[in-house]
């Protein structure tokens, strides 16, 4: 088909040149980024703009510039993918955003031997609800982005966030010396009961089975405060170096980019027939269900962005809260 044609014709291209940046070794790659900075910082210099950033602080950084290098051809074979809809591949980008994220906190442990900062009850809350998802998501298509491959990248991608969270579970148990058990001391136990209560109660029937339905609708709510216990630190007193300040912002723009979607998608989860146990009352909209729990994660993590904001406009740290906030 016509469709078939534009996605492969668009994605071969980028996959081709993805594959033959892979044996790119590292300190190749810093070198360029050294080449790059220095043409930039000349063009800079013509227009009276300064770039502060050395060729010191480049190589030192240079695992983490490679991940936003991946994560960057990762958004060119997005936009290849993208067929008929633009508005789609914003849930799919928020899930990659958020794997990101992860993946930085695992380059962060990795590297320092260290989980200071780190959370593990928002680690355990997001396989929660991963796990509430994938039961929907992996069986029905009902709540999946309707865009080329989005259907299949978009379950793939929840797992592998699921699995780099459980292997920092792992990594929290393995430098359990350096966590801040008494900063993570919010009592989490409550989430996962009143999320399925409240699942069941305004949950949609896009599947057309009444348990994945629920299952779904639950994980949203159960992801509306995943990142309280993270936050809860910083107000705990627990300081949040760089990496960790950037995972935080980088997960409020993960949910910003699904918020986006559902504000403009959530009049598609109208229920189909009324069914005591699917919704309120018979004009209620699941919808509205899916807006008020995105709407609540981004006032709980507004104040921390504004303290984030804050510190990167002085480039410097700020005390947020109650601990310090590094970038």
């Amino acid at each position: 088909s016509s469709a078939l044609w534009r996605f492969h014709t668009r994605s071969i291209p980028i996959i081709a040149t993805f594959l033959s940046s892979l044996p790119m070794s590292l300190r190749g790659f810093a070198d360029g980024v050294v080449a790059l900075h220095q043409g930039a910082q000349t063009i800079g210099g013509i227009f009276g703009i300064e770039i502060p950033v050395t060729e010191k602080h480049i190589r030192q950084y240079s695992k983490q510039i490679l991940l936003y290098k991946c994560f960057g051809l990762g958004l060119l074979f997005m936009w290849a993918c993208v067929l008929d809809s633009t508005l789609g591949c914003l849930l799919t980008l928020g899930t990659m955003t958020q794997g990101v994220a992860l993946a930085l906190l695992v380059r962060k442990v990795l590297s320092e031997r260290s989980v200071a900062g780190v959370s593990r009850k928002m680690l355990a809350l997001n396989i929660v609800a991963t796990t509430f998802r994938s039961q929907s998501t992996l069986v029905f298509h009902g709540y999946l982005p309707y865009f080329g491959v989005g259907e299949v990248l978009f379950p793939l991608f929840d797992l592998c966030v699921a699995a780099i969270a459980v292997y920092l579970i792992v990594l929290t148990y393995r430098y359990r010396h350096t966590y801040n058990g008494e900063s993570d001391s919010m009592w989490v136990f409550w989430i996962a009961p009143l999320a399925l209560c409240v699942g069941y109660l305004t949950h949609a029937n896009a599947n057309g089975n009444r348990y994945t339905d629920w299952m779904w609708m639950s994980a949203v709510w159960v992801e509306a405060f995943s990142m309280l216990p993270q936050i809860w630190m910083s107000r705990a007193g627990c300081n949040f170096t760089g990496v960790t300040s950037h995972f935080v912002a980088l997960v409020f723009v993960a949910r910003l980019m699904s918020m986006i979607y559902w504000f403009e998608s959530y009049t598609q989860l109208a229920l189909h027939q009324y069914e005591w146990g699917v919704g309120l009352v018979s004009w209620f909209y699941p919808g509205y269900s899916v807006l008020a729990a995105h709407a609540l994660q981004m006032m709980s993590m507004g104040d921390f962005m504004y303290f984030y904001l804050t510190s990167a406009a002085s480039r410097g740290s700020i005390l947020a809260m109650n601990g310090k906030l590094e970038l």
